[in-house]
């Protein structure tokens, strides 16, 4: 018998919440001794991400409400409407982008490399934002992705 290990529960309160332009996003847990962390983000109405590339793979469940995802797999693009309960994958270095065309908030569970988790961390603001993204803060996202390797194909 092993005595030596436990599981490590991640209680929903000690979630740590972070905005990344104008979606929370908050940091759930890490897998121990590997890559990945489970992050969910609130995608309020309206929002989403441009299309971009990544080294990383991704995984998404919807939670609540509706998320549109595209991508391009195999030169082929894709456009779901991702609801409840659906999980979507994207290979590494495959085009994508999501959005919240609806007008109710959306949450999505998503898995991601150490890389996006440091992104997001050094994207964040951990305040919510007053109204749309600055111009200022547009500049140092931008900034921000060419350090971590994400590049954005269109805005």
């Amino acid at each position: 018998m092993n005595d030596n290990f436990s599981a490590k529960v991640h209680p929903a309160a000690s979630a740590g919440k972070m905005w990344v332009m104008g979606d929370e996003v908050m940091k759930r847990g890490r897998l121990e001794g590997t890559g990945f962390n489970v992050i969910d983000v609130a995608v309020p109405p309206g929002s989403g991400t441009p299309p971009h590339t990544h080294a990383s793979p991704e995984i998404f469940r919807i939670l609540q409400g509706t998320v549109t995802i595209w991508a391009l797999i195999d030169g082929k693009p894709t456009e779901t409407e991702a609801v409840p309960g659906d999980v979507v994958t994207i290979p590494a270095h495959a085009p994508h982008a999501y959005r919240n065309a609806s007008q109710a908030p959306a949450l999505m569970m998503s898995v991601i490399d150490d890389r996006m988790m440091e992104f997001f961390e050094a994207a964040a603001s951990h305040e919510p934002p007053a109204g749309p993204p600055t111009p200022e803060a547009i500049g140092r996202i931008m900034a921000l992705t060419e350090t971590y390797g994400i590049h954005i194909l269109a805005a």
